[in-house]
């Protein structure tokens, strides 16, 4: 997808997650994420339009959990697509967006259009 096409900014994000799908937990690196999904490593386990799980430990106590579906597979790198998540999930994405990028007030503005046709 061409960058000018996404709805969402997008920043650079180099920590782990894990994705749960079909009873297997897989470990991966996010290379970048938004509001609406990541890219990630990818997983021989991982097939285009799965639903699964992405679970992101912040820390013991903090993790942003989120129902997804894989958007797009290739050899090094996957892209998931988030679907729903509860309230406190979006609240920490929010700020773990708004603070990658550096402009908080840019990611807010983005909250006033739809991300979706």
């Amino acid at each position: 997808m061409d960058q000018e096409k996404r709805r969402r900014t997008r920043v650079p994000a180099h920590f782990d997650a894990t994705v749960s799908l079909r009873g297997e937990t897989i470990g991966v690196r996010i290379a970048n994420i938004s509001l609406t999904g990541i890219l990630c490593g990818s997983s021989p386990l991982f097939r285009k339009g799965d639903a699964c799980k992405v679970i992101l430990s912040l820390s013991d106590e903090l993790k942003i959990t989120v129902e997804a579906r894989i958007l797009r597979v290739g050899e090094k790198e996957t892209a998931i697509s988030f679907a729903s998540m509860d309230e406190e999930s979006f609240v920490h994405l929010k700020r773990l967006v708004q603070y990658n990028t550096g402009d908080a007030d840019l990611i807010d503005g983005e909250l006033r259009t739809p991300a979706f046709d």
